[in-house]
């Protein structure tokens, strides 16, 4: 198995250690993806993992897994984030349906993980990180490179369009010249080169490989990019004026996407 960061192993092993007390034989599957199977994370970062269970739609289950979820908030300050799914959800192409999932350390029951999607999957499969379970490339993932880069595509035009919008009315609304906080210019710049990068190439990469390569590409947005990749290193405040530029970088990602 990989050797994951301290902080992570010791969280994930409370994780399954509490899932196991509250959930008895639920977790059949663990498997980290996310930055720290990337080899990209950081002491602010989440813990993204996909958990496997043998019926998510389980009524009872769920409220199991939400028991499991609150005993582990009241044990650990990591945030393990993620979906609950079924053997049978990996091997075909992911949907909206009821599952449990986690985000930012609350607990949901619909079909709105934006977790099960076609790079998750693609993620899982060539990059995770197995804690319990089969090895990814036994379960018979599905992965298609044309259901991803069309997925990045439409997420590029409709939810980060969407932030880049709200990014610069806010920005311009605000009569401040600096400080603001640089974790909205990590996330949106970076965040877009993910993207960015996975349309272009069909892989998968972290988000500071991915500003590392976005700079190569358009260097007109490198002093952009290193400013997003050394707030994800150092977090702090960054000028108006870098906020501006960042939503003239997802002005031209969507451009080149959707051209």
């Amino acid at each position: 198995m990989d050797v994951l960061p301290a902080p992570v192993a010791d969280a994930l092993q409370t994780w399954l250690a509490v899932h196991d007390e509250f959930a008895p034989g639920a977790v059949e599957a663990l498997y980290v993806v996310g930055s720290v199977a990337l080899g990209d994370w950081t002491s602010h970062s989440d813990i993204d993992v996909v958990a496997v269970v043998a019926d998510p739609s389980e009524p009872e289950l769920a409220e199991a897994l939400r028991a499991s979820h609150a005993a582990f908030r009241g044990r650990s300050d990591a945030f393990v984030d993620g979906p609950f799914v079924g053997w049978g959800d990996l091997v075909v192409p992911p949907m909206a349906v009821q599952r449990p999932w986690v985000l930012d350390g609350e607990f949901h029951l619909d079909g709105e993980s934006f977790e099960i999607n076609p790079v998750t999957w693609y993620t899982l499969a060539r990059y995770g990180i197995t804690l319990r379970g089969t090895q990814p490339d036994g379960i018979g993932l599905h992965v298609d490179e044309v259901e991803r880069k069309l997925w990045v595509r439409e997420n590029l035009d409709t939810y980060w369009r969407g932030v880049g919008d709200r990014l610069v009315a806010a920005i311009g609304a605000d009569e401040r010249t600096d400080g603001f906080d640089g974790a909205v210019l990590e996330w949106t710049v970076l965040g877009v080169a993910r993207m960015l990068y996975t349309y272009e190439t069909g892989d998968v990469t972290s988000k500071t490989r991915a500003g590392e390569w976005a700079a190569q590409r358009g260097p007109d947005f490198r002093p952009l990019l290193d400013a997003a990749i050394e707030q994800r290193r150092s977090p702090g405040t960054v000028t108006k004026s870098l906020l501006e530029e960042a939503g003239e970088f997802v002005e031209q990602v969507l451009a080149i996407v959707t051209r």
